[in-house]
This record gives structure tokens, sequence and C-alpha cells, in this order.
């Protein structure tokens, strides 16, 4: 036997879940430690990758003290609490600037009657101003 892929624990406990779920349970081996894939073809839902974001919490072994760690995709990060705090501020900061762009965007196609070009143009210069900088807007 070939030495078994160590995973992240973020990605080995949703699909044993999925394994479990859809009748694989033979794949699942030694009281749950071991997936054996052997045979198994998987693809993503829908026919096509969609965005998976996962959050989980840890104790750091070196410092003890609470971690995030969060897997996007295929990538993997951990950060101390005020790191956490501020990846949720600048998450809320451009979930309300998304929404500002989308009501600015459809004021100026509906009642200013600008082409998508045009008020997508002007939308770059409304950012600029809220952001302070064309290099935010559109960095290089």
């Amino acid at each position: 036997m070939t030495k078994p892929l160590e995973v992240p624990q973020t990605l080995y406990g949703p699909l044993r879940v999925i394994l479990k779920a859809t009748g694989h349970t033979k794949a699942i081996q030694q009281d749950g430690a071991l997936l054996d894939l052997s045979g198994i073809t998987v693809i993503a839902r829908g026919g096509s990758p969609e965005t998976n974001l996962i959050v989980t919490s840890l104790l750091s072994s070196r410092t003890k003290e609470g971690m995030v760690e969060l897997a996007l995709n295929s990538e993997t990060t951990q950060m101390t609490l005020d790191k956490a705090r501020e990846v949720v501020g600048m998450l809320q900061g451009g979930i309300e600037a998304a929404v500002s762009d989308q009501m600015i965007y459809m004021f100026l196609t509906t009642k200013v009657g600008l082409s998508d070009e045009a008020a997508s143009a002007a939308l770059v210069d409304f950012r600029e101003l809220r952001q302070g900088s064309r290099e935010i807007v559109r960095p290089h």
C-alpha cells in the first residue's frame, strides 16, 4: 500500500460525510481515520467548480491561543483573532460597497439613461471617490 496523502481536516471531514451520505461506506476505513478513494470518481457538483469557503477554529500548539483557519477552495491560511476580525471588517466593507455599486449602476442606467458602458465607466469614477485612489479601484 502506498503512503496515504495527508489533507487538511477541513477537506477530510466534509469528504468523509459525503462518502457516508452517498453510500460509499466501504471507502471509510480504520474507524474513519482513512478514506480509500480507489475506484471512486469525483466531479464538482453541477458540473462546474464552485467557490468553497470553510472557516474553523483552532488552538495554536505553539502559543496556546485561539486562531481561525480559513479555507477558500484549495488555499488554506491560519490567522490570529485580530487578523480574523480585520478580515470580517473588510468583508463587511466590501459587501456595502457592492450594494452601493449596484444601486449607482441601476440609477445611471434606468434613471439617467446611460448605456451599460458609460454607466460602468462612471462607476469607476464613483469608486475612486469612495476609495480615494484609482490604483485601489483597478490594481495593476
